[in-house]
């Protein structure tokens, strides 16, 4: 473990916030590692794990350790509980509990995962939060992602939220660490006979962007909000209604409006205002908040179609909830030549759209372009209702 324990020496100085001094220049001015792009001010070292350091803070550092895909028989929990414990103790220290493990809901394109917080007490006598992330691979193997932080960090700290996000997208493209410490994608583009990780494959930095910003969404949906009153918790106040644009990778974000071509999560990190998790229920999406709060989306009623390139139709709709804008007013009228009219108790605009997808655009003269997350429900030439950005319109009786 000789190598292993040098990285622990590494990352146990990370934490320390002074790792900075002991990593060797050129390290220190790298500014990508086998796991992608890292965030400014963020540096990686190398032994038998990917070591990822953020830049010290008067909180102290965040540290990433991914090592290298690893064997797992049986289900993911138990694979997690029973490798990561091992491998922290290596690096860190021996683990204890700090909290139950939590699911991470699987979709479509993601493989379920879990994260599993302990905590460790490092040779200077303080402790460290570890956060334990892990997903099942291709060939009855796992991927394991530790993130590291002192104790006394608050977990709303930026470098905090940046390496969760870090991590979510890692688990929502499926990385894999091989061996000789570089990174492939798990799933349907891997490449035949690859699948026991150990055949060095394209570098995660190096890969392509998604062509369609489409294929990270889940769906975008509406579900109903209650308020409660602190002083009378049994009387809840009128729902609101609230949109929800769901990732693949099991991230939730209320009231998001933007497209998803302009929709960057790490804007968003964990932990702020309106983010948070879904799973399924059922049909229905269970969604859980950074907050607290937690919600079910019923059903199909919540659920929005996305639409064929070039959807247009007729109607006019009406805003039954979300926070209005300047472009997002109480009423739209549409247009199957694609004209629309933007009204207002005093307002009233003219211009054009587009929809294809999750997006929809809106051209009005004397305004810049803007570009919204869409869905909706009912007939395609007929819809019965809308989701544009961050707003919910119904159809208006004919």
């Amino acid at each position: 473990m000789t190598l292993i324990r040098q990285a622990a020496q590494c990352v146990a100085m990370a934490i320390c916030a002074t790792i900075a001094a002991h990593l060797c220049p050129a390290a220190a001015q790298q500014p990508t590692s086998p796991l992608g792009t890292l965030p400014t001010g963020w540096t990686v070292t190398l032994t038998d794990v990917v070591a990822l350091f953020s830049g010290p803070t008067p909180d102290g550092t965040v540290t990433i350790v991914a090592p290298p895909a690893m064997s797992a028989d049986g289900d993911i929990k138990s694979a997690i509980v029973e490798k990561a414990p091992a491998l922290i103790e290596d690096l860190f220290g021996e683990p204890r509990p700090a909290g139950d493990p939590t699911p991470l809901p699987a979709s479509d394109a993601v493989a379920p995962g879990l994260l599993v917080p302990l905590t460790v007490e490092l040779e200077d006598g303080t402790e460290a939060r570890i956060e334990a992330t892990g997903y099942p691979l291709p060939g009855r193997r796992l991927q394991l992602i530790l993130l590291a932080a002192p104790a006394t960090m608050p977990g709303t700290n930026p470098e905090i939220m940046r390496a969760r996000t870090l991590i979510d997208q890692w688990r929502a493209a499926g990385i894999i660490v091989n061996d000789n410490l570089t990174s492939q994608l798990a799933g349907p583009a891997e490449a035949p006979g690859s699948e026991d990780g150990t055949e060095p494959a394209a570098n995660a930095a190096s890969a392509a962007p998604p062509a369609n910003p489409d294929e990270q969404i889940e769906n975008v949906i509406f579900f109903l909000r209650f308020a409660f009153d602190g002083a009378n918790p049994s009387a809840a106040a009128e729902p609101s209604a609230v949109t929800a644009l769901l990732l693949k990778d099991g991230r939730v974000f209320e009231s998001e409006a933007r497209a998803p071509a302009d929709f960057d999560p790490a804007s968003r990190p964990p932990g702020s205002p309106g983010t948070g998790r879904w799973q399924r229920d059922g049909e229905a999406y269970a969604l859980a908040f950074a907050d607290g709060t937690q919600g079910t989306a019923v059903a199909g009623a919540a659920k929005t179609i996305a639409a064929p390139a070039l959807m247009s139709f007729n109607g006019r709709f009406l805003a039954t909830g979300g926070q209005p804008t300047e472009l997002l007013t109480s009423t739209i009228e549409f247009y199957p030549d694609g004209s629309l009219l933007l009204k207002d108790e005093s307002t009233s605009l003219s211009g054009a759209y587009a929809i294809s997808g999750r997006t929809i655009r809106f051209d009005v003269p004397n305004h810049p372009p803007a570009a919204f997350a869409f869905g909706y429900r009912g007939e395609l030439t007929a819809p019965t209702l809308l989701i544009v950005g961050n707003r919910i319109y119904e159809r208006a009786d004919e």
